[in-house]
């Protein structure tokens, strides 16, 4: 279990004890939003050279709304040296939601934009193989040259021809040089 599903599956199960799960999750989805559209904000929360006590009180005044739990959980990740790794705890907290719920929030990157036809046997095949409802989040990146990559939680298949060629130029590399025929 990496650490961000560490921390997410904590955060769920305080969230849960409180009944406030869709709170938290409207509360995190905030907090992403506002640090990601303030790089000011961003650099207040995760600056080593900023003092502890005034990281965490830049935290407390943006999160005076929220929902205590996660107020005191930016805190945890302040002190604890993760906040770098809030937005991939955020996304591991609604991957682990949408499991309690039945759904499967998968991104799926790929050169060009889907044809219907394969965006169709995607989700056909994840929700046979899951037996969960699938929420497909397409992502265009040219730079992975062809194939698809897909992350479903955290756990990502890279079939993408980027990747395949990476693989093919670190094997090359290391491949031995027989001196005798070389």
């Amino acid at each position: 279990m990496s650490v961000a599903s560490t921390y997410a599956e904590a955060l769920y199960e305080g969230a849960l004890d409180q009944q406030a799960v869709p709170a938290v999750s409207t509360d995190l989805d905030a907090l992403v939003q506002a640090v990601g559209g303030t790089p000011e904000l961003w650099n207040a929360l995760t600056n080593p050279e900023i003092d502890g006590a005034k990281r965490k009180a830049a935290a407390a005044a943006v999160l005076v709304d929220a929902h205590p739990i996660v107020g005191n959980f930016v805190q945890v990740l302040i002190d604890r040296g993760r906040i770098e790794a809030l937005e991939e705890i955020v996304a591991a907290y609604r991957h682990r939601v949408h499991l309690a719920e039945g759904r499967l929030s998968v991104t799926v990157t790929s050169a060009i934009p889907l044809d219907d036809g394969l965006r169709d046997a995607l989700t056909t095949r994840l929700r046979n193989e899951t037996g969960l409802e699938v929420e497909m989040i397409e992502r265009v990146d040219p730079e992975i040259v062809g194939g698809l990559v897909i992350d479903a939680g955290g756990t990502v298949l890279d079939a993408s021809v980027r990747r395949g060629l990476s693989d093919l130029r670190r094997d090359l590399v290391a491949a031995p040089i027989d001196a005798a025929t070389g």
